[in-house]
């Protein structure tokens, strides 16, 4: 587990004992994130990175214990990489993160106008692009609506589809065709229309999937 002096490990471990009771009865009010309308995903904003954890309010940590079924240990593994996630960007400010607990997948990123850090719920597939009805929107005159959608297999990792909207989708510099899954590997440079952000990715346990 990484730690930084944004956040350090038992301080996460903690902050989440501590916030556990609180969480378990939070409700995520509709400001606080975007419900998308029929892909049955939510993502909750998370307050920058030079704000302090401890004084943030119950619902920001509700998405973290939902998705990892209020296992207090698994919580504190997790916060920490979320919130240092921007230190490990080395090509360009913005970062879609997949986070993998056990066989469980969720999002973290940084995509929006405020840059704070949003969380998605747990799945197997987010779709990306500028709509306000995808799990990551990106408010990016070149990304489409619905430009490309994100998958997560248990036994081989993350993978991105182009959807065939036209406006393209880049790994490494190599354009992918459409509706063909491309396997993605942490540090892993992504184009959507002129919109570059890096793939990064965190497990909390041994790794899931196989290499081959």
């Amino acid at each position: 587990m990484v730690s930084s002096h944004f956040f350090s490990a038992n301080a996460g471990r903690r902050f989440a004992e501590q916030m556990g009771s609180d969480s378990e009865r939070a409700s995520v009010p509709e400001s606080s994130g975007a419900v998308s309308q029929g892909l049955g995903v939510q993502s909750v904003g998370i307050q920058s990175l030079d704000s302090n954890p401890a004084t943030s309010p119950p619902w920001i940590l509700d998405t973290l214990f939902r998705n990892l079924s209020y296992d207090l240990e698994q919580v504190a593994d997790v916060i920490d990489p979320i919130l240092t996630a921007q230190n490990h960007c080395y090509r360009t400010d913005w970062y879609v993160q997949g986070i993998v607990a056990s066989d469980r997948a969720f999002l973290s990123t940084n995509i929006n106008p405020d840059r704070a850090i949003q969380v998605t719920l747990c799945g197997n597939r987010w779709f990306l692009g500028q709509s306000s009805r995808c799990a990551v929107p990106m408010p990016n005159p070149g990304v489409a609506d619905c430009h490309a959608a994100l998958h997560f297999d248990s036994g081989q990792g993350f993978f991105i589809v182009d959807l065939g909207t036209g406006r393209d989708t880049w790994v490494n510099g190599r354009r992918l065709p459409p509706a063909q899954p491309h396997h993605l590997q942490d540090g892993d440079l992504v184009k959507l229309g002129s919109l570059r952000f890096e793939f990064l990715q965190q497990c909390c346990n041994q790794p899931v999937w196989n290499d081959d």
